[in-house]
């Protein structure tokens, strides 16, 4: 009897351990599934993402960029009668010292002004004391509203007056402050040379008509507009370069906002050219090389 009891409880034993076993196989061969699945989960989920990307690259229209046949600062303007016809005349401001400027004799709907703040101290080593305009404030009802800081964005000192007809040949001056529709909303913006190289960049104030402040956007730093398409509402961009490779961009106007849209690297080549085209975020949609 006690050798029954014996036997009995070691099958009862090896019955369990048994058990156990099979719920351990049975539990690990469900967590390799788990896995399995969560893993095709991920490489379907990649798989379209990139699918997706491809389709999105094949209906994204790729830009014929104008030629660029202008010469320092004009601009060409294509199917922008209407909207140039709504704009004031551009111009350039000759500033020599403190100076306030009434913007309404320019446009009737402006009811601010422009305040100049001179600073030009020449002889000192630091070349900040010969930019000429240091500040621009804004006004409204001889209230300072708000205030361009220019002392941290111009890199261009202010030159002679060479103009031998000028009644102030040979004094500093700024002339390089233009009041120019960028964002063709009818309202001229500030565009100020900022930066010279090779060539001469910008840097540009916004007007916004809502607040009656003329807004920084720095993300229109070195734009150098050569070509305007209003019935594609697109600016065009030379970059800068040289004789043998040159970048472009294109940048798409929505509810007065410019924003970078597409952009283009041109190199030419003794064998061969190249073209790299590029989206907003810098990823490459289309690239050609064609041999000479």
């Amino acid at each position: 009897m006690r050798y029954l009891i014996i036997i009995s409880s070691l099958f009862l034993i090896l019955s369990c351990n048994t058990t156990q076993r099979k719920e351990d196989a049975k539990a690990d061969q469900d967590v390799k599934e788990e896995v399995k699945a969560n893993h095709k989960e991920k490489e379907d989920k990649k798989v379209k993402a990139n699918h997706k990307e491809r389709e999105d690259k094949k209906n994204v229209t790729i830009l014929d960029f104008p030629s660029i046949s202008t010469f320092g600062d004009s601009v060409i303007y294509f199917g922008c009668d209407d909207i140039l016809f709504k704009i004031p005349k551009s111009f350039n401001f000759s500033i020599y010292e403190d100076t306030i400027i009434e913007l309404n004799q320019f446009d009737k709907r402006l009811d601010i002004s422009l305040k100049f703040n001179w600073f030009y101290e020449r002889g000192l080593d630091n070349w900040l004391n010969i930019i000429g305009v240091a500040s621009i404030d804004m006004l409204k009802n001889d209230k300072i509203i708000s205030t361009i800081d220019l002392k941290e964005i111009i890199e261009v000192e202010a030159f002679m007056d060479n103009d031998p007809e000028s009644k102030r040949f040979g004094q500093p001056v700024r002339d390089d402050i233009y009041m120019q529709d960028i964002n063709l909303d009818s309202y001229l913006d500030i565009k100020i040379r900022s930066v010279c190289g090779k060539g001469c960049y910008y840097s540009y104030w916004i007007y916004n008509h809502q607040k009656e402040l003329f807004e920084y956007d720095q993300s229109l730093n070195f734009m150098r507009t050569y070509y305007v398409d209003c019935n594609d509402s697109l600016v065009y961009s030379y970059e800068g370069g040289s004789a043998w490779y040159y970048d472009c961009s294109a940048y798409k106007v929505t509810n007065g906002k410019l924003e970078l849209f597409q952009s283009v690297y041109y190199e030419y080549n003794e064998d061969f050219n190249l073209e790299i085209y590029r989206d907003a975020n810098g990823s490459i949609i289309f690239a050609d090389t064609i041999t000479n």
